[in-house]
């Protein structure tokens, strides 16, 4: 399987037509057609249902699709690796992963201090749930990542990280909890709730604030806190959630209120034992380490 052959493949599934997909790829219509029967071929199964005006993918072409983007980019990065052995200055992408709190305004600052300090080095960065960002570095796609606790990192190395959350909920400020200094888990009664989906998550706060979802309303469950934002400002939701997505909250009239049950979480960088990263990684995982470092001691 060819990496040009992969190439012409998913341009035809962005495409979603030979034609146009042939003209993006400067090639005539038969050799684009010609080279996607080989694939098919070669693979043994259907790839593309090609209808009169537009081509969809099969089950097996969406699988192809999400892996050939996987193929390509871990190509990509380690041309990019090898090439940088030529540079006497530090040089290269580094593709970072982190969850959307606290930790990425922490973030945003390193990767400016390490730019400073070594101008030929780029980020890819990349923003998801902590188990997103797990399974990207399992694969090669992410170098490393910043991930909030609780989370399973048994398998990593990993450097503890001195930036914390509270939990507790987002409410409208018309909303009846709106004005309390903290709130109970008897104080969700019947409201309408949008509940972190992640099992971890949820032990945690059924064990430290005592919440128990078989006796909470709950209406939607959510990976992404901030994206449920829009219905705490139309509706009358209580949102689980971090402090820190007031940070990113466009609204003026939600409000954080933390659990009396103090639930702190914190943060970490994590990155795959026995492997070899190459001398960038390296470099900047040490960067992080001293900057902790000072940021503990002062």
């Amino acid at each position: 399987m060819e990496t040009r052959i992969l190439k012409y493949f998913l341009t035809v599934a962005k495409m979603q037509n030979i034609t146009r997909a042939a003209q993006e790829l400067h090639i005539t219509q038969p050799t684009l057609s010609r080279q996607l029967k080989q694939l098919e071929d070669e693979l043994g199964t259907q790839l593309l249902i090609r209808g009169k005006r537009e081509i969809t993918l099969t089950a097996e072409g969406k699988m192809l699709e999400h892996r050939a983007q996987d193929i390509l980019t871990l190509i990509n990065q380690t041309t990019n690796e090898i090439q940088s052995f030529n540079h006497h200055e530090l040089s290269g992408t580094i593709n970072l992963g982190y969850v959307e709190s606290n930790v990425s305004f922490f973030v945003d600052d390193l990767i400016a201090e390490f730019q400073t300090k070594y101008p030929l080095v780029k980020f890819q960065t990349y923003s998801a749930i902590g188990d997103d960002i797990k399974d990207k570095i399992d694969t090669g796609i992410l170098d490393l990542g910043f991930v909030i606790t609780p989370i399973e990192t048994a398998k990593y190395n990993y450097l503890s990280l001195p930036i914390y959350e509270r939990y507790g909920i987002f409410v409208n400020q018309t909303h009846p909890l709106a004005h309390q200094s903290t709130i109970t888990a008897d104080d969700l009664g019947d409201y309408p709730v949008i509940y972190p989906w992640r099992n971890i998550l949820q032990n945690e706060l059924s064990a430290v604030v005592g919440l128990d979802p078989q006796k909470l309303n709950i209406k939607i469950t959510a990976n992404l806190s901030p994206n449920s934002l829009p219905l705490v400002h139309q509706h009358d939701y209580c949102m689980l959630g971090i402090d820190s997505i007031s940070r990113f909250n466009p609204y003026n009239d939600i409000v954080f209120v933390p659990f009396e049950n103090y639930l702190q979480t914190s943060h970490r960088l994590i990155w795959r034992k026995n492997h070899h990263y190459s001398n960038l990684v390296t470099t900047f995982i040490e960067f992080v380490k001293q900057h902790v470092s000072r940021e503990t001691q002062d």
